[in-house]
């Protein structure tokens, strides 16, 4: 163990010896009734317990802001602070939040013009919402936050944003959004899991919305307030007395601690000194099953898919058409990876009897599409190697490009596989396993791992994937609530190349997948199912991504907690007004 090591252990040590002495001073809690889970409308009920409850993470979140970069803990501490006009519950339904109804066609909500295509959204907001300064919510601000999501220098693109034309103010509490189309995730435009709405009296329209500063000190109008953030340390959060649900949020105050290590993070739940893990592993997840002290609520869908993203380009590039990748710009090679991975082996060996193989982004109701589960057959990944003209050629048992079209001859088969280190164990044996499969086909493959921060950055601040700066990365994510329209936008549209544009950072372009994702967009359910599984098509055919298997998206938490609910759609927070203490 290095010195470093041994030094942080040792403070670690100290910090939890002093939290200790701090809950055992604090007054035992009486019991109270409590909520049904995981309900966004449950009443909590006020609790005697005045300890804090504490959430603990590996990384400081970025800022409120989810829609920068979408860190995870980011939209966590958002979650806690900020509304949007809606949000997601566990089955993947959207719910109002500052909206007083869901608009629909049947309410008068949604208009669409058959003649242009075009369709208006009219939003009523709730009438008793403030802000913790006392302000109104109103809509000025959803006008607000559009104009700066917008702006041409310092806006930001988010999902769907390009679909709408114009957002107009009605009345105070009504607002109407204009699309130029169809755009079947209208609900989710200024909600969901990464937008909110933000202040216009508060915010700097001037400073922007990726810099503004309440980015980091946020103006709530969520269940709780920031009442100081120590970067590196902690964060914490005391109750909103100007919340609009009455009697909520039940706990008084929440403290978010930073703690790397995923086994110091369960050793602080089990020992008192923690009550939440958000995202807890399947590693975490198996050994606290059968914890006393500690309960795991796993979602009750599937959402996350562990995936490889191979860059097109040369590393450091952004543009596969003038520079393309020596190796993954070929098709062939794409799909030797796929054939050479033991998906099977890496989930019974690693993932401890979660995950389940996934190989289509179309796995999940209500659009599954019929795409033939790949085999695993190393021996054809060799033969499609040679074929596109990688070659051992000097007996080294790493190929060589001999016939490629891609690299110079005699330019060695090399890769950095690259992952983040936030999620744990699991991933890094994945990362090994996948690089020793990729080497027995001929592949050099070298191993790395980055902070998410680092690797999802946006392109002023370094991040690896916007900048191009990776050959082929390793993590999970997919597509929240019912609709994959905005997440296949996001990854694979040939506009969401363009740095800070969107994530596809493999810099894949396909003029027909274009043109699907525009027939997709429509309400007609017949329509968008034959379009996604058209893509689903295209997709195993030319392989921009590699869809491995489904992860655990857990949540594991302290038993004195009542109301924690996985979501996954959502983070651990989603419903944190509703949390109660059972003791």
């Amino acid at each position: 163990m290095t010195e470093n090591k041994k030094l942080h252990r040792l403070v670690n040590a100290c910090l939890f010896t002093l939290l200790l002495l701090f809950l055992v001073g604090c007054t035992a809690a009486s019991q109270t009734a409590q909520p049904a889970a995981g309900s966004p409308t449950a009443p909590a009920q006020p609790t005697a317990d005045s300890r804090p409850v504490t959430i603990v993470i590996p990384e400081d979140p970025k800022s409120f802001n989810a829609a920068i970069e979408d860190q995870g803990y980011d939209s966590m501490v958002m979650k806690m602070t900020l509304l949007g006009l809606t949000s997601i519950d566990p089955d993947g339904k959207v719910y109002p939040q500052l909206a007083s109804e869901l608009p629909t066609i049947e309410n008068g909500g949604v208009v669409t013009n058959e003649a242009t295509g075009a369709m208006t959204v009219t939003w009523k907001l709730r009438t008793d919402v403030m802000w913790a300064d006392g302000a109104p919510v109103t809509a000025d601000d959803v006008l607000f936050t559009y104009q700066a999501v917008t702006h041409p220098s310092t806006g930001l693109a988010i999902a769907g944003i390009d679909y709408v034309n114009g957002v107009d103010k009605i009345d105070e509490h009504t607002v109407a959004v204009r699309f130029n189309a169809v755009y079947p995730s209208y609900l989710t435009l200024f909600g969901g899991d990464q937008v909110v709405i933000w202040p216009k009296h508060y915010c700097s329209a001037e400073q922007g919305f990726t810099a503004w500063d309440c980015n980091r000190k946020p103006l709530s109008d969520g269940p709780y307030i920031l009442q100081d953030w120590v970067n590196g340390d902690h964060m914490t959060f005391v109750r909103n007395p100007k919340y609009y649900q009455p009697g909520k949020p039940a706990i008084d105050s929440i403290i978010v601690r930073i703690v790397p290590e995923a086994a110091v993070r369960k050793t602080m739940l089990l020992q008192g000194d923690a009550d939440v893990i958000m995202w807890a592993s399947e590693q975490i997840a198996d050994e606290l099953k059968n914890e006393p002290k500690a309960h795991v609520s796993i979602s009750p869908s599937s959402r996350f898919v562990m995936r490889l993203f191979m860059n097109l380009a040369e590393k450091g590039s952004t543009d596969p058409a003038a520079k393309p990748n020596p190796v993954f710009s070929d098709v062939r090679v794409r799909q030797a990876v796929r054939l050479a991975i033991d998906v099977d082996t890496i989930s019974k060996e690693v993932w401890h009897g979660f995950s389940v193989p996934v190989w289509t982004e179309f796995f999940r109701q209500p659009y599954v599409c019929d795409i033939p589960r790949p085999k695993y057959d190393p021996e054809a990944a060799k033969a499609l190697l040679e074929a596109a003209g990688w070659k051992d050629t000097n007996g080294d048992g790493i190929r060589e490009c001999d016939t490629c079209t891609t690299a110079a001859k005699g330019t060695p088969m090399k890769a950095e596989l690259m992952i983040y280190s936030e999620y744990g164990e699991p991933l890094d044996l994945s990362q090994q396993l996948i690089g020793e499969m990729l080497k027995k086909i001929g592949m050099d493959v070298s191993l790395s791992s980055v902070q998410g921060s680092v690797m999802w950055g946006d392109y002023n601040s370094g991040g690896l994937e916007q900048r191009g700066n990776f050959s082929l990365d390793m993590y999970d994510d997919g597509y929240a609530g019912l609709d994959p329209l905005p997440f296949l936008q996001n990854y694979y549209a040939s506009s969401s190349t363009e740095p800070d544009n969107g994530w596809n950072v493999g810099r894949w372009k396909n003029a027909d997948f274009d043109k699907l994702l525009e027939q997709a967009a429509t309400l007609d359910e017949a329509q968008r199912k034959q379009a996604f599984c058209q893509m689903a098509q295209i997709l195993d055919r030319e392989l921009p991504q590699i869809l491995l298997f489904s992860t655990i998206n857990a949540d594991a938490y302290s038993t004195r907690m009542s109301g924690v609910q996985a979501n996954i759609n959502d983070v651990v927070t989603w419903n944190v007004a509703d949390w109660t203490l059972t003791k």
